[in-house]
């Protein structure tokens, strides 16, 4: 698929800290999409930023600071766009940004809660008293057809497969049909 966002909601304060991972097959490892944290440096790494800068590769997971309030206490929000902050034309997707939304999995990391500042003091029981609630998740997306393709459907097998356009075929409409090849393929 091509992600366009993730989305959740919290029915508690949000996390101080969490990330966002994606992986691009069932067999292929994790990789971090986006991390939030009021404390990017000490917790991933990473500076606090929003965007990229010219010259940085576009397939970075970067840190933001934006979400990590404890406020609100309930109901907050959390919108991640695969495709914000990067440059791009209104063409066609460079391969870099193409490979950059591409995912069959999408997971979230919830690290660190926020809690007042009541971990200073150490008291468990009070500690334990703050929780997790995610209300709502949603990713946005689409099937990868190469613009070949408006609307996917299940294939024989049960997977979701483009009904390729343009005298393309393939489970992605990757290839040009045997009788339409005397130009290379292209996206579209």
């Amino acid at each position: 698929f091509q992600i366009t966002y993730v989305r959740l909601r919290f029915h508690t304060s949000r996390p101080e800290s969490f990330a966002i991972y994606k992986r691009t097959s069932p067999a292929s490892p994790w990789q971090p999409y986006q991390f939030y944290s009021g404390t990017c440096e000490r917790t991933f790494g990473l500076p606090s930023r929003g965007f990229l800068r010219a010259g940085d590769e576009e397939r970075t997971a970067l840190c933001s600071d934006e979400f990590s309030d404890i406020s609100p206490l309930t109901g907050g929000n959390v919108a991640f766009s695969t495709l914000e902050g990067l440059f791009h034309s209104t063409g066609p997707l460079s391969s870099a940004t193409q490979e950059w939304v591409t995912a069959t999995d999408v997971r979230v990391s919830l690290r660190r809660l926020n809690t007042f500042g009541d971990e200073v003091f150490g008291d468990p029981k009070v500690l334990r008293s703050y929780y997790y609630a995610v209300s709502d998740l949603a990713v946005g997306g689409r099937c990868k057809c190469h613009g070949h393709a408006s609307e996917c459907g299940r294939g024989s097998d049960g997977r979701l497969v483009c009904r390729c356009q343009h005298n393309t075929t393939g489970d992605d409409c990757e290839r040009c049909l045997p009788s339409h090849n005397s130009r290379p393929w292209a996206q579209a």
